[in-house]
């Protein structure tokens, strides 16, 4: 009979769990991994097995001692994870802070102001948009390279060791140029919008006994299509410009190694 080590089977299996930890919490905050086709034993499962190919290639590290400080390894690691994907989250922000905009601005988010309905996270057109940013997302492996960038986090980031490159400033800047970038996806809308509503009002002051109200959601819906007719065989460099700032963030934060 061969002797195993209690040991190394316990040090083996802690860094398993730490290892998946860390892939989960990333799968749980993604938009490419978390959403409702995707069900939460899917995402557990693939962390798992991915954990499980990766202890060949990784250097075993000494688990804590103390169950104080393996609890507070596991939550540093699922930090680490969720902040993967939620710096991802907020790539996605300026696509849907588009799409909002342009709901609103046209109307087709005129019944989901009055009811809301609970199981749509927002219009129509933000459905719209965003399966679309998923598909681009998924036809140009975005998520093939993000699941890259975490295995290979764990030959250059230690366990239990937070990123120097992720503070509260950079963030901060990440959601500035998110939010920056759908503003400027959004002026055109606005602009236009903008025109026709005083079109509209000049028109009012005219000749009062027009139907205005009719009229404009007659005119302003099918404006929004003509939009979004415009702007969406671009969404492929606006997806990819989206998504630049945070996988440089999360790149910068995982492969550089402390000290360095």
């Amino acid at each position: 009979m061969i002797p195993i080590d209690t040991d190394w089977a316990s040090q083996w299996a802690m860094m398993l769990m730490l290892t998946s930890v860390r892939l989960f919490g990333f799968f749980l905050l993604a938009p490419l991994f978390a959403f409702r086709a995707m069900p939460m034993r899917l995402r557990l499962l693939l962390a798992l097995l991915l954990s499980w190919g990766l202890m060949p290639t990784l250097r075993l590290q000494a688990p804590p001692l103390m169950l104080q400080a393996g609890y507070a390894w596991l939550a540093l690691e699922l930090a680490i994870g969720l902040a993967c994907g939620l710096f991802v989250r907020i790539g996605f922000l300026a696509i849907e802070l588009f799409a909002e905009i342009l709901s609103v601005q046209s109307g087709l988010s005129f019944a989901s102001s009055t009811f809301r309905d609970p199981l749509l996270s927002s219009g129509v057109t933000g459905e719209f948009s965003g399966l679309l940013t998923l598909a681009l997302a998924f036809l140009m492996n975005v998520h093939l390279l993000l699941i890259e960038l975490l295995t290979q986090s764990f030959r250059t980031l230690p366990m239990a060791t937070w990123p120097a490159a992720w503070s509260l400033n950079a963030a901060i800047e990440l959601l500035q140029l998110s939010f920056a970038l759908g503003v400027a996806l959004s002026m055109p809308a606005v602009v236009v919008y903008l025109l026709f509503n005083l079109a509209q009002g000049v028109m009012a002051r005219v000749s009062p006994q027009l139907n205005l109200f009719s009229i404009g959601f007659a005119i302003m819906v099918p404006v929004a299509f003509a939009i979004m007719a415009m702007i969406f065989p671009a969404m492929p460099e606006l997806v990819e410009r989206a998504l630049e700032a945070p996988i440089d963030l999360i790149r910068r934060g995982l492969l550089s190694r402390p000290g360095g």
